[in-house]
């Protein structure tokens, strides 16, 4: 198989051996239409099926792939993510890093999945040729989906995607391109709160994600921190939040963020918070358990955000909270008092 050509589905094909064992092998194709075999079931001596990986498949890939220790599992939805996991580092091998984060996002104005544009201007935020047609991977946290786009429209694999996140009119969907064909996607309700489902990490933070830009700062944010999520997280280990300034109304980010302070100021018992970019600060209070609009008014005029920017908030401890705004292409905004 030409490696050139990512895998972009796992499917299984049924069979009875001779001695009566059930089974199924299961294969994994490429957008070429080549298959190879990845795994199959057998029916044990105590009646449980078990999954094994082919030998074949770790003895041609594994100098490639990282595919790990594992060769049997319990579970078919075990094995499939060790399918999916293929799938992803099929794409990585031959993807490319893009200049800088590119992210975008898309409305849902429909309660179908049928003829859904994907992106109107992919060449320009993206870099990429122009094809009629190309596979491109979506990803959410542990999980992925290849969808085939012809002519910019969603195609196959797409209507599981939609019912995997069970997407509805007035829902957002936030699309973060690290590499060419791969996708960060992020799905946000009607009051823009992240969306998060049953293969979501216990702290709803991408574990390999990387949208925002690798730079090297000098307030000592911690490499493995540098992982977005969209619109905002805040974990109550890592206390780190992370906007993408247009991925809705300011209004809407201006409401999150105040939601996020107050529950910071919660955890860690204050009634105030002190916010610093290098020689200026911010101070905002809570007010019966609400942060002060006014004051959180004052830092949003100062930023003086515009579209395309990130905006990095990291609190290290109850008073270091530091921000940094990066523009759209990953640099660092300069203000009159950095």
């Amino acid at each position: 198989m030409d490696i050139d050509f990512p895998f972009v589905r796992c499917f299984p094909k049924r069979n009875r051996c001779t001695d009566r064992t059930a089974r199924s092998v299961y294969y994994l194709a490429n957008y070429a239409g080549d298959i190879e075999k990845v795994a199959f079931s057998l029916l044990t001596g105590d009646n449980t099926v078990v999954y094994k990986a082919c030998p074949d498949f770790r003895e041609k890939y594994g100098y490639i792939f990282p595919i790990g220790s594992t060769r049997v599992w319990n579970s078919e939805d075990a094995m499939l993510t060790y399918a999916d996991k293929m799938i992803w580092f099929s794409f990585l091998f031959r993807s490319r890093e893009n200049d800088g984060p590119r992210w975008f996002t898309k409305d849902i104005t429909t309660d179908s999945w049928r003829n859904y544009t994907f992106l109107p201007d992919w060449d320009e935020r993206f870099g990429n040729e122009s094809k009629s047609s190309l596979w491109i991977l979506l990803r959410n946290q542990g999980k992925v989906w290849p969808v085939h786009v012809i002519h910019n429209q969603f195609g196959e694999g797409w209507a599981d995607f939609w019912d995997s996140h069970k997407l509805r009119r007035g829902f957002k969907i936030v699309f973060g391109c690290e590499r060419t064909w791969i996708f960060d996607v992020v799905v946000l309700m009607i009051n823009l709160e992240p969306l998060y489902y049953d293969w979501s990490t216990i702290t709803h933070e991408f574990q390999e994600a990387s949208l925002m830009p690798m730079v090297i700062d000098d307030l000592g944010t911690p490499r493995h921190l540098r992982t977005s999520c969209f619109p905002s997280t805040m974990s109550t280990k890592e206390r780190i939040m992370q906007f993408g300034y247009d991925c809705g109304s300011g209004k809407c980010i201006f409401k999150v963020f105040g939601k996020r302070f107050r529950d910071f100021c919660h955890d860690i018992h204050v009634d105030e918070v002190f916010i610093q970019m290098r020689n200026k600060w911010w101070a905002v209070p809570r007010i019966n358990n609400r942060i002060d609009r006014a004051s959180l008014a004052v830092f949003f005029n100062d930023l003086n955000l515009q579209p395309l920017d990130f905006l990095l908030v990291t609190a290290f401890d109850d008073m270091d909270v530091n921000v940094i705004v990066f523009t759209g292409d990953g640099i660092e905004r300069v203000y009159p008092w950095t």
